[in-house]
């Protein structure tokens, strides 16, 4: 192998790992989106359920029970309020791939580092995966849409309950 060849296929390997960051980066950045939209979805759920519920019946699970949990508790959670079984599904499959790419994503050998084809077929498969947690992303922004809408009709509900009357007596019909 000459130099030139040599300096070719360490440039080649060098952008396939900047490429292999930079699927793993993404993937990060929406499981970071998938962990705070479960947690929003499931408190939103939460509150509407506080709502619905009569004043004697004590519902008290909150965000704040949320914020330290693991991925894998949070889908729990949110199956437990969520009518949506295909996403909770599509959820848990997730699970190891981000665990995957939380703790292991960047520990590579240096051998794998400079091995093109290693690389490629990484990059390929994370970029698949990426397909499926945006799919996850997209469906939990849906959910809270509609969550946000049952919410913001509730408040429109119980402002219209609590209005004040008015003290001024109409007109007797003649």
């Amino acid at each position: 192998m000459t130099g030139q060849t040599a300096a070719v296929g360490c440039l080649m390997s060098a952008v396939a790992f900047e490429k292999y960051k930079q699927v793993v980066y993404l993937l990060l950045l929406d499981f970071q989106f998938v962990e705070e939209l479960l947690k929003i979805v499931t408190a939103s759920s939460y509150e509407i359920i506080r709502r619905s519920i009569p004043a004697h019946i004590q519902f008290r699970p909150s965000r704040r029970d949320l914020e330290k949990e693991s991925l894998g508790k949070l889908i729990r959670k949110y199956e437990e309020v969520s009518g949506n079984a295909s996403l909770a599904s599509k959820l848990k499959a997730l699970v190891g791939e981000r665990n995957f790419c939380a703790h292991r994503a960047f520990v590579l050998t240096f051998e794998e580092q400079q091995d093109l084809t290693f690389l490629e077929h990484e990059s390929v498969r994370l970029a698949m995966l990426r397909e499926r947690s945006r799919e996850c992303v997209i469906g939990l922004q849906e959910e809270w849409r509609m969550l946000a809408k049952d919410l913001h009709e509730s408040d429109r509900m119980t402002a219209e309950r609590e209005a004040p009357t008015s003290i001024i007596e109409p007109f007797p019909e003649v």
